[in-house]
């Protein structure tokens, strides 16, 4: 939920970056760092690395639009995408005002963005109150690589969920996915309660002291199924088929949609 940090007198709106490991969620940041004067952000901080991945978070705080209504911050927060980082990554992406859903598009890395995708699914029935997606469709750069429409069908997403082409290593499609992003943030506020910005959220040093605390019980958690059957959805569908799959415009939308399918299949098997 967005919320209002009485202290500096601004709106806080948190975009997380969400993602399979290594598909550009932390470059995305660094070219935001470049894009942005370093008059209307702050320092990126990265608690921790290994060999290039992030083992905590990444961090960096944004001036929103100079003509948005009241003075707005953006946090943009991207997560580990390792799998067993899971349990650091899911209450990060469950505190999410707005999620960027960062693919791998290389035809090697589908089955990883698609198991990604899955756990999102999985955080995301931990909330409340649905949430905003953008999809970025990232390293078009790569031979082979999937276009937004062809993975907007391997994901089953509806039309109206933003999905954007971009290369973040060679910072094409980064500037359009803060501004998909921001537009997003401004809708959560206007839709929105807010709340009084509580003090492990205020900035990147009180976050990572937050984030120590789920050391204590790293396994703990649901296991989704989602994730579990993954392997399943991983065809691409057409035309009558394709148009079925799109009718879904949320992940609680898609989550029924698998139910349904899943009792379905069972019934099938029953009935032979």
């Amino acid at each position: 939920m967005a919320s209002f940090d009485a202290e500096r007198g601004c709106y806080v709106v948190r975009v997380v970056y969400d993602g399979p490991g290594m598909a550009g969620k932390t470059t995305n940041l660094q070219k935001i760092c470049e894009i942005v004067p370093a008059t209307r952000r702050s320092e990126m901080v990265t608690p921790a690395q290994l060999k290039g991945r992030t083992m905590f978070f990444d961090w960096l705080e944004v001036d929103g639009p100079r003509r948005a209504p009241a003075p707005l911050k953006l946090q943009l927060i991207s997560v580990p995408g390792q799998v067993e980082r899971n349990y650091r990554r899911r209450p990060l992406v469950e505190m999410a005002d707005v999620v960027v859903f960062v693919c791998d598009a290389a035809p090697d890395k589908i089955p990883e963005t698609m198991r990604a995708f899955a756990r999102l699914r999985g955080s995301m029935k931990q909330r409340r109150v649905p949430v905003p997606i953008v999809v970025q469709v990232n390293k078009q750069d790569v031979k082979g690589a999937f276009d937004p429409d062809r993975m907007r069908r391997r994901l089953k997403l509806d039309a109206s969920v933003p999905t954007l082409p971009a290369s973040a290593s060679l910072n094409q499609g980064v500037k359009e996915t803060l501004a998909t992003a921001t537009r997003q943030a401004l809708r959560v506020l206007g839709s929105r309660d807010l709340e009084p910005l509580v003090a492990e959220l205020a900035n990147a040093d009180a976050l990572f002291d937050h984030v120590l605390t789920f050391e204590d019980k790293p396994h703990e958690g649901p296991v989704d199924a989602e994730e579990l059957n993954v392997a399943a959805e991983d065809v691409e569908t057409e035309g009558e088929a394709a148009a079925a799959h799109l009718v879904a415009s949320t992940l609680d939308d898609l989550e029924a949609r698998a139910r349904r399918g899943a009792r379905g299949s069972k019934n099938e098997r029953g009935a032979g």
